[in-house]
């Protein structure tokens, strides 16, 4: 089957300007349709937007397809190589010791901690927010530090310590190593090389110190998510110091910047439209049904999935939607972009939550929107970050009206380790 190749030019570009990685390829796709074939510096890939598609893709990892190799060594030199990144029968290793610890009764022990979390955040915006897309960063790392090691690194009452700052090195260097078109730093060390080196051989030791505490000190009841992937784990095969390691910082790296960003872009959907805000902010306040919030939260991550596409490679000869796929083959699922499109969805560009609720007219692909991902390899995080989404959006919605002040500018979508919203401005005026 022909597909179309775009020229060259435009594959360097994904490599001069990885943050608008995201506007190239809604570019893309909105001028050649839902799949075509695309070379980055020789790589060849072949990018698919099509629901039926993308869902055959992800079904059928881990047997037929995986991360992109630059991808997965990246993690793993860095020491992060967790769940997020193996593959393989190592994968499903790790899926069977860790998901335990993601899992709904597991959670709930955590539910003091993350109010505790909320009512530092709302006290910080009741003192005037200066950054909310910067409040949400610290919030979702003061939760996942105090999820995944029992560590209160309190970013948000002005806390934080040689862990917090090492983390603010991570974060960055693995959205450009990622995209980088080669990995030079593995002969040539620059200065930020040299800092980030120092900074994870700091930050190995400092964690590793966390995870013995942890392990000597188990109680009756796991109280964070080391404890409880030590307790899943008793057997003929459990993890090793790197590897709970790499779990602990894999949850840390994969929760913080997606699990902001969703609250961030919800929030700004809010603001845009103060109808929406005051039929949930009657929910919320009366204690009726969450219907209305959990459509929301799904129109929300449908009209800005912060994870937009995925880079992986072909393990064997596959066809996908007629298309006859090498081996070793690059390809992108750009779900993003699926559930963007007009055949999955009416007047797909609006922000509609009444689109998922019953009742609801016109086309409506709920497959086309996998905010999570699906298949075998599903975001485990899932049931944590719709946690956290809900405690800070009920939080605004009782505490705050959410406004875009006068004369603000857009937010720009940038992709770093996910769809972030830079330049956002939003107004929190407290309700008396």
């Amino acid at each position: 089957m022909n597909v179309k190749t775009l020229p060259a030019a435009d594959g360097l570009r994904l490599v001069l300007n990885p943050k608008d990685i995201l506007a190239h390829f809604k570019n893309w796709d909105a001028e050649h349709g839902r799949r075509y074939r695309l070379s980055v510096l020789g790589t060849k890939m072949v990018v698919f937007g099509d629901p039926a598609a993308v869902h055959q893709i992800l079904r059928d990892r881990p047997a037929q397809f995986k991360r992109m190799s630059a991808i997965e060594s990246v993690f793993a030199e860095m020491g992060i190589g967790g769940l997020f990144s193996v593959e393989g029968a190592e994968w499903k290793r790790r899926r069977r010791l860790v998901t335990p610890a993601f899992n709904p009764g597991a959670l709930r022990g955590f539910g003091g901690t993350l109010d505790l979390i909320t009512e530092r955040l709302r006290q910080r915006w009741q003192r005037e927010p200066q950054d909310v897309h910067a409040d949400l960063m610290r919030y979702t790392l003061d939760v996942m530090a105090n999820i995944a090691f029992g560590y209160d690194l309190n970013t948000l009452e002005g806390g934080g310590d040689a862990i917090e700052q090492r983390l603010q090195q991570l974060f960055p260097a693995l959205g450009r190593r990622v995209t980088a078109p080669i990995p030079y730093w593995r002969w040539v060390k620059l200065p930020a090389d040299r800092r980030l080196d120092r900074a994870l051989a700091d930050l190995r030791r400092e964690v590793g110190e966390v995870i013995e505490k942890a392990r000597a000190n188990q109680g009756a009841e796991p109280s964070n998510f080391i404890e409880a992937m030590l307790r899943a784990q008793d057997g003929d095969d459990p993890l090793t110091a790197d590897e709970l390691y790499a779990e602990a910082l894999t949850v840390l790296v994969a929760g913080q910047d997606t699990t902001a960003n969703s609250i961030a872009w919800l929030l700004y959907h809010l603001a845009q439209h103060p109808h929406v805000q005051q039929r949930l902010r009657a929910e919320v306040t009366d204690g009726t049904e969450r219907t209305y919030l959990d459509a929301v939260i799904q129109e929300s991550m449908r009209v800005q999935p912060v994870a937009a596409f995925l880079y992986l490679e072909a393990l064997e000869d596959v066809v996908v939607d007629g298309i006859e796929i090498p081996a070793g083959t690059a390809v992108v699922t750009a779900q993003g972009r699926s559930a963007a499109d007009a055949a999955n969805f009416v007047d797909p560009e609006q922000f509609r939550p009444e689109r998922w609720l019953p009742g609801h007219t016109g086309t409506h692909q709920a497959k086309a929107s996998i905010p999570f991902g699906t298949g075998p390899r599903f975001c485990p995080g899932r049931n944590l970050a719709l946690l956290e989404i809900e405690a800070v959006v009920r939080m605004v919605l009782r505490d705050f009206e959410v406004s875009i002040p006068d004369g603000a500018p857009a937010p720009k979508e940038v992709f770093t380790f996910a769809a972030a919203p830079e330049g956002l401005v939003l107004r929190l005026t407290p309700v008396r």
